[in-house]
């Protein structure tokens, strides 16, 4: 009776051996397969982003690339549509960041949060995406300033302010002298305006001032000093403190044959009792000497007033019968007594009209 138990016993021990490792082969090859199928799973969603990644705050997880790009275009369109109110003076100019040539590094953050996955194994990773299990990362978009777009425009709007200064002239039109007035310039420092302009734009700033510099004229209406006009048709002479009317005097200009040279002129040197050099040897001085030193006969008299008109100068003369005819050789001739007044007040650079 003991001995059939036991042969029982054996026999049932025996028999449930190769059930139990059926079991587990099973078993085992259930396991494998459902670790295959999560590999697969994982393989097949490895073009999505992780539950829970972040781009500048927007929810880009389980999207694929295209969907997280086009996710982001909000926050693009929003960083690149930041305007900036620029005023210089009292002119303003409004600009946005894009036009400024800022520019937002979507696809890089994008492929930052795709490249999340990385740092976890497939297990881990499978494990997020089946059960939703967010891994909190925030990726930030990275915004780069187009330094080259700033400078142009800033230098736009430079070169649109900019004004030289204008000098106060003095012109003799319509037979009177007319005086253009100064007027100042206008300038703006570029350098600042590109400076204030990109920390604007890193800051997030809607409003950059500037400051207008003021150019003044290097030459006013109280500088203009003196001009002279001479009249040939009259045989006049008239000192100008500005247009102001000094002192008129009588003066003898060119013969028909030599007329006296129309137009502005300027002294260019003074010369006290000159030496006269004589001009036409071989023409209307071939009976005079080549040169006459200071004197009581020097035609020049004692004082000089050089023009930049070749060979014509204002001059004293010795012959004052001349005075008030025109009988020189192109040369504007006065008393002595004149030519000495004159030389004292006037310098050179003083402008001479000539006209008729």
């Amino acid at each position: 009776m003991g001995r059939r138990r036991k042969h029982a016993a054996k026999r049932f021990r025996i028999g449930w051996l190769p059930v139990l490792l059926t079991f587990a082969a099973v078993l085992v090859l259930l396991l494998a397969g459902a670790a295959f199928a999560g590999y697969r799973y994982e393989q097949a969603n490895s073009s999505r982003i992780l539950p829970g990644v972040t781009v500048a705050g927007v929810d880009v997880g389980g999207m694929t690339r295209d969907q997280a790009l086009n996710a982001l275009k909000p926050v693009v369109r929003s960083t690149l549509d930041q305007t900036i109110d620029l005023h210089v003076g009292n002119r303003t100019w409004t600009v946005s960041a894009g036009t400024l040539g800022t520019k937002v590094a979507v696809k890089q953050a994008v492929s930052d949060a795709l490249g999340v996955q990385g740092s976890f194994g497939w297990p881990s990773r499978l494990y997020h995406r089946l059960l939703h299990r967010p891994v909190a990362n925030d990726i930030s978009l990275t915004v780069k300033q187009n330094r080259d777009a700033i400078w142009k425009f800033a230098h736009s709007v430079a070169t649109d302010i900019e004004r030289p200064a204008r000098d106060a002239s003095i012109d003799f039109t319509n037979n009177e002298l007319v005086v253009s007035k100064a007027k100042p310039g206008a300038a703006v420092q570029e350098s600042k305006v590109r400076t204030s302009l990109l920390k604007a734009l890193q800051s997030g700033r809607t409003e950059v001032n500037a400051k207008v510099q003021v150019l003044s004229p290097a030459v006013t209406e109280k500088d203009l000093g003196m001009t002279i006009v001479v009249r040939t048709t009259t045989n006049k002479l008239y000192l100008y403190d500005g247009i102001k009317l000094l002192k008129t005097f009588d003066v003898a200009t060119g013969a028909p044959q030599y007329p006296t040279p129309h137009g502005h002129f300027e002294i260019v040197n003074k010369r006290i009792n000159p030496t006269w050099i004589n001009p036409a040897l071989d023409t209307w001085g071939k009976n005079e000497p080549a040169m006459i030193p200071p004197g009581p006969d020097n035609p020049l008299g004692t004082r000089a007033l050089d023009l930049n008109a070749p060979g014509i100068r204002i001059h004293g003369t010795p012959n004052d019968a001349s005075i008030g005819s025109a009988a020189s050789h192109g040369c504007i001739r006065m008393h002595i007594p004149d030519s000495e007044q004159l030389f004292g007040i006037v310098d050179v650079g003083t402008q001479v009209f000539i006209a008729y």
